[in-house]
């Protein structure tokens, strides 16, 4: 008998979520057909030609770095792709309301990201606060972190990560200590070890805000290195959290180039660096 698939098992645990990057092309022909040409015009005049044709691109774009994403997970034999809502989630804890979909990481943004890094990395923990199916953590194991550490309220997405670590092999992984955790991240207890923290627009402001006075008072207690990696491509998110990083005291930011425009990108991505003081 052949030993299970850990791929296929992380898969099929994604049937069970609400995943709305698959289908994508299907669901828009299926909506082309029921509105017929003549209301496709009409909405392009509503609308305006140029709002019309960003709304394309964005899909066209959608669906280019959704079929990157699966080229990246059939390749190393894991299931991290999909914008994954949380309604249908077994969630731990009150703050269900204030998270945010759960979204794979695109390498190549990843990678940009930890340029403003230092390149010595072996003193350091790194912890993706809302690590969803993963993505994030594998990537990061490319840098030669002390250990990897992903927090994640949602039961679903943290089954689908575990059996994506124990899958994952590359040959140039660093790192081989990543683990997920369960928790909501407002009682996350941060390891007593320098850190860097990472934030892909996991919840809205109010959360963040507890989280962050979490990590505050963490720092206070116990003094160390620590840097916070904030990237957003929706809600505006880094229009509030850059200013609420600021105004701690605790925390400088780190000049860092605009991200380009990358393929395997869903959207683009404001991002902000900062480093304890």
């Amino acid at each position: 008998m052949s030993p299970p698939n850990t791929a296929q098992q992380a898969a099929s645990l994604t049937t069970e979520m609400h995943d709305l990057s698959t289908g994508r092309i299907r669901r828009a022909l299926r909506a082309a057909r029921q509105i017929g040409l003549l209301g496709l015009v009409g909405l392009a005049r509503q609308h305006g030609l140029r709002k019309s044709v960003g709304f394309a691109a964005q899909n066209i774009r959608h669906v280019i770095a959704h079929q990157l994403a699966q080229r990246w997970d059939r390749k190393y034999g894991v299931d991290t792709a999909g914008s994954i809502q949380l309604d249908a989630l077994t969630i731990i804890g009150p703050n269900r309301q204030f998270g945010n979909e759960s979204v794979c990481t695109s390498p190549k943004s990843f990678d940009f990201m930890m340029h403003s890094l230092p390149d010595d990395l072996a003193r350091f923990t790194f912890v993706d606060i809302g690590a969803g199916k993963s993505r994030t953590l594998l990537l990061a194991s490319r840098y030669n972190f002390a250990k990897i550490v992903g927090v994640e309220f949602a039961k679903e997405l943290v089954d689908c990560a575990a059996q994506n670590i124990a899958a994952f092999k590359a040959d140039w992984q660093a790192c081989h200590d990543l683990e997920i955790v369960q928790a909501d991240a407002t009682q996350y207890r941060f390891p007593e070890t320098p850190l860097v923290l990472f934030f892909y627009n996991p919840f809205c402001k109010a959360i963040f805000d507890v989280v962050l006075g979490n990590i505050v008072t963490s720092l206070k207690v116990h003094p160390r290195d620590c840097y916070v990696i904030y990237g957003s491509s929706s809600h505006n998110a880094i229009g509030w959290a850059k200013p609420a990083i600021m105004r701690t005291g605790r925390f400088e930011e780190i000049a860092a180039p605009p991200m380009p425009w990358f393929f395997d990108a869903v959207r683009g991505v404001d991002y902000a660096v900062f480093r304890s003081k």
